[in-house]
């Protein structure tokens, strides 16, 4: 059932907190009333502020999320086909293949065969030990490269609200893979991060601010040096070359990319960016 909590927040942030509950447990059953209890709306009106938020039904995300985070694994591990199917909800390799070529247009195999290639070049990264951090934001659904409106917005309430000044870093919660996710449905909060009696000043009366809690853990850290645009090939390198000589296994959460220097400190060739991603215990 819904707690106390989750009501006085507001509707665009209990969306956005079920489908970050979906992110995390895609490899359990996930029922329309489940995360209706969870958003704290009836059944009946769930759906229908489910797909006028997100643009999609709830159990169309489920779908999408599960064959998307098996495209990510064909990618970047050799994990079998029919292990991945398994692993998220498919009872058979053919009814596993029949959904995947419909999201993507060809057969799970095929798609592993034609991965992008890994960069040969090292890049410079490490574990690092982090504490629970809190981050208050904004969302950004489309392409990654249009998220400035997202940071206008943030720049626009922080001259607003003097709480926000006390920011201790400015933060992009990153969800979706852009190789994997159709452009218009990639997720994006652009953050500060705050402590976290700072975040419980703002008001959550349905503004479309969202809190986030980014948890406490081993974080694999690479230092991407430039501009945003070649973000990609870092994470590339990161999680498809770096991690694997490691064995490391990622936690289903979004990467956290920490804007060490940014447009108002330097030009994008001098831009120094933190892709972090939790590792599991």
């Amino acid at each position: 059932m819904a707690t106390s909590e989750s009501l006085k927040r507001g509707w665009y942030d209990r969306m956005a907190a079920v489908i970050d509950y979906v992110q995390s447990h895609l490899d359990e059953e996930l029922t329309a009333s489940r995360l209706a209890a969870l958003s704290g709306f009836s059944l009946h009106h769930f759906h229908r502020v489910f797909r006028g938020t997100t643009g999609e039904s709830v159990m169309g995300l489920v779908r999408r999320l599960r064959l998307e985070r098996a495209a990510q694994q064909l990618r970047y591990r050799t994990t079998p086909v029919t292990t991945i199917a398994f692993d998220i909800g498919y009872q058979s390799h053919e009814a596993f293949t029949r959904a995947f070529r419909a999201r993507f247009g060809v057969p799970p195999r095929a798609f592993r065969e034609t991965g992008r290639s890994l960069p040969m070049s090292e890049l410079e990264a490490t574990t690092r030990q982090q504490p629970q951090r809190t981050a208050i934001g904004v969302r950004h659904v489309g392409p990654y490269a249009a998220c400035e409106g997202a940071w206008q917005q943030m720049t626009a309430r922080a001259d607003a609200m003097p709480l926000i000044s006390q920011q201790l870093a400015s933060a992009g919660l990153v969800y979706d893979d852009p190789e994997v996710t159709s452009d218009d449905q990639l997720r994006y909060d652009a953050c500060f991060i705050v402590e976290p009696e700072v975040a419980d000043g703002f008001a959550t009366d349905g503004t479309p601010w969202i809190r986030r809690e980014i948890p406490a853990g081993t974080y694999a850290v690479g230092v991407h040096r430039g501009p945003y645009d070649t973000l990609l090939d870092s994470y590339v390198a990161l999680i498809g070359h770096w991690l694997p000589r490691r064995a490391a296994e990622l936690v289903a959460e979004p990467v956290v990319e920490i804007y060490v220097v940014g447009p108002e400190l330097a030009e994008p060739p001098d831009y120094i960016t933190e892709i972090c991603v939790r590792l599991a215990d």
